[in-house]
C-alpha cells in the first residue's frame, strides 16, 4: 500500500479478462489485448478548467452508481465505453443480476465530470502537424493519421465558423471534415469544438440550430423584422399558425404574415416565393436567387445544383439554362 501510495480512499478497477488458452502445464491463461490510446491515455473538455485536459476513466454500477464494480472483460474501443450495455459487471453493493458497467470520465486535474474526446491524443511518435509541420505534444486525429495540433485545429474551426463551412453529416450533425486537403474524414463528436472557446462555440450552435431548422418540415424562422428566432413547431392540433417561443409574434407558417393573406387572389408575398425560391434537392433547405446565374451552391449542404432544373449541376446545364 505504501509503495504504491494507496490510500483508503483510492478506487481500483479490476478488469476481469476472458480466459480461453492454455499453457504448456495446462494451467489456464488470461488473452488480453489492450488498446493503449483507448486504455492508457484520455483526453477530455472539461468544463470547468475551459480547457483540453488529461483524463481518467471511472466505472459505476449502472443500477446504484456504486464504485464497487467487477467489469467481467475489458473495454476494446471507444464504443465500449461511450455506449450503454457493452460491458458486463457485478456489483459488490447491490448484487443484482445481469447488470452492465457505466463509464464517466473525470478532468485529471480537478476532478470535475468532463466529456471525453475521442479524437485528441498524445502525440507519443511526435509526428508533424499537417498545417503548420510543428511536433506538439497533445494533437488532433480524426482516424486518417492527418495529425493537427491544438493551435492550428482551433484557427481551422475558427475560419470555418466565419463563413459556416460546417456541413450536415448524420448522426454526426453539422461538423467539419479533417483539415488537410481531400480527406473526408470528418469530426464525429461536438465537444471537439470547445476549443474554439465557449463565444465561437455558442454561435456555431446558434448557427448549427438555424441550418437544422432550414432543412426540417416543421422548422421555422419568426419573421418578426426584430426577432427572427429559430424554433421547432409542433404539428397536434395545427392550423397553420405558429407563435414565436421568443417574441410571442403569430403569424402564419405559409405567408408567414399576422394576417394570413394565403387566401388572397393578390397574394404578392406567395408569387414572389414561389418564383425566386427552391429547395435543395439534398438536403431540402430554401434556396433564394437573387440574380446571377443558375448554378446554386448548397451553404447548407455542400451540393451544387441547378435551379432550373433541381438537379445535381451538369455540363449541360451551363449551356442550356445558365441565365434563365
Amino acid at each position: 500500500m505504501r509503495d504504491l501510495s494507496l490510500t483508503p480512499a483510492t478506487q481500483i478497477m479490476l478488469l476481469r479478462p476472458k480466459f480461453n488458452s492454455h499453457n504448456e502445464n495446462g494451467a489456464t491463461t488470461a488473452k488480453i489485448t489492450t488498446d493503449s490510446s483507448i486504455l492508457g491515455s484520455f483526453y477530455v473538455w472539461c468544463k470547468n478548467c475551459d480547457d483540453v485536459k488529461r483524463g481518467k476513466l471511472r466505472v459505476y454500477c449502472q443500477k446504484c452508481s456504486s464504485t464497487s464494480v467487477l467489469v467481467k472483460s475489458e473495454p476494446q474501443n471507444w464504443s465500449d465505453v461511450l455506449k450503454s450495455k457493452r460491458i458486463p459487471a457485478v456489483c459488490e453493493e447491490c448484487c443484482t443480476p445481469g447488470l452492465f458497467a457505466e463509464f464517466k470520465f473525470k478532468c485529471l486535474a480537478c476532478n470535475d465530470p468532463a466529456a471525453a474526446l475521442t479524437h485528441v491524443r498524445g502525440n507519443w511518435q511526435m509526428t508533424e502537424c499537417c498545417v503548420c509541420d510543428g511536433k506538439e505534444k497533445v494533437i488532433f486525429d480524426l482516424g486518417c493519421n492527418h495529425i493537427t495540433c491544438q493551435f492550428c485545429f482551433r484557427d481551422y474551426l475558427l475560419s470555418q465558423l466565419e463563413r459556416f463551412g460546417f456541413v450536415n453529416q448524420p448522426p454526426h450533425g453539422f461538423t467539419i471534415f479533417c483539415p488537410y486537403p481531400g480527406c473526408n474524414r470528418v469530426v464525429q463528436d461536438v465537444h471537439h469544438f470547445h476549443i474554439m472557446g465557449q463565444t465561437s462555440y455558442s454561435e456555431y450552435q446558434r448557427k448549427a440550430t438555424e441550418r437544422l431548422i432550414a432543412v426540417d418540415d416543421k422548422g421555422v424562422t419568426c419573421p418578426n423584422v426584430s426577432c427572427g428566432q429559430s424554433f421547432f413547431w409542433e404539428p397536434y392540433d395545427d392550423d397553420g399558425r405558429s407563435q414565436c417561443p421568443d417574441c410571442f409574434f403569430s403569424f402564419c407558417r405559409k405567408c408567414f404574415e399576422r394576417n394570413c393573406v394565403c387566401q388572397s387572389e393578390d397574394d404578392l408575398t406567395r408569387t414572389t416565393i414561389d418564383a425566386t425560391t427552391r429547395r435543395c434537392p439534398k438536403c431540402h433547405v430554401a434556396t433564394e436567387r437573387n440574380g446571377g446565374c443558375a448554378h446554386i451552391h448548397c451553404t447548407s449542404c455542400g451540393m451544387d445544383w441547378c435551379f432550373k432544373c433541381k438537379t445535381e449541376w451538369k455540363e449541360e446545364c451551363q449551356w442550356d439554362h445558365w441565365f434563365n
